[in-house]
């Protein structure tokens, strides 16, 4: 009988977006339990920072600096997971931008192929040229980072919405298509998150957090969640913990959905 689906200590899972963020936390989180981290971003600096580290702790940890739009650095990060002997047993797609004041009649053509293209054809590709790695594995996982607005959105951000929401359903697809390669395909749906995107849209729009709807109190419905939340949901998905779970969605909102 084939293994369980899930990424053990040991082997190797890539992860987009490790700069900052989700992505630098859910890398960190990953080397703590043994695994060996591929971390990639645009940001070269930032993800040299986040292996660094890593390293530092005694974690397993490569950093690739690279486009997730482009064919050829996508590549190159399979070369660079590939050329390891820890087994690629793991993918997690978080490579993502915001989209803010941008509905369909004010969004530029190119403004659109930018979002659409980091938010969820990278997604594609990433998976494209990971899925040959984890299937010589044995299978594994795979977690695509969605979003509510996959679900229930808001004014002014269309592209990342539609993107948000392909990915979504490209990840119910991608868990038919690749059952029979012991590969798992789940989505992950987080609400606010403390990162430098929406940090960065407070400051734009001159407002607080919490004067954007994000109460601070631990315990209130809508509240941010630290990146090490959405880490330790992440490590949760890929673990043998979460074997019976494929081609579905967790949200991890902080109940954000329940609400009118």
């Amino acid at each position: 009988m084939r293994d369980l689906a899930f990424c053990p200590p040991g082997s190797s899972v890539v992860v987009t977006g490790a700069g900052r963020g989700i992505g630098a936390a859910t890398a960190t989180r990953l080397a703590e339990e043994g695994i060996r981290v591929v971390a990639c971003d645009l940001d070269g600096e930032a993800v040299e920072a986040t292996c660094a580290s890593i390293t530092d702790a005694g974690g397993a940890c490569v950093a690739v600096k690279a486009d997730v739009t482009d064919q050829r650095d996508v590549e190159h990060i399979a070369e660079v997971a590939a050329d390891s002997d820890r087994p690629v047993r793991g993918l997690v797609n978080n490579a993502a931008v915001g989209a803010f004041h941008m509905d369909v009649e004010s969004t530029s053509l190119d403004d659109w192929n930018r979002i659409i293209a980091t938010n969820l054809t990278s997604v594609f590709l990433m998976s494209k040229v990971c899925i040959p790695l984890i299937r010589a594995a044995g299978g594994g996982v795979i977690v695509n980072v969605s979003s509510i607005h996959a679900y229930a959105t808001s004014p002014g951000v269309a592209p990342y919405a539609a993107a948000k929401g392909g990915v979504l359903t490209l990840t119910r697809t991608m868990a038919l298509d690749l059952a029979p390669d012991n590969i798992r395909v789940m989505a992950l749906i987080p609400g606010a998150v403390d990162t430098p995107m929406l940090r960065s849209h407070a400051e734009r729009e001159g407002k607080t957090l919490e004067e954007l709807g994000f109460p601070s109190s631990p315990n209130a419905i809508a509240r941010i969640a630290s990146p090490e939340e959405l880490a330790g949901t992440i490590s949760f998905l890929i673990s043998r913990d979460a074997t019976f779970m494929t081609g579905s969605a967790l949200i991890a909102d902080g109940g954000i959905l329940a609400k009118f």
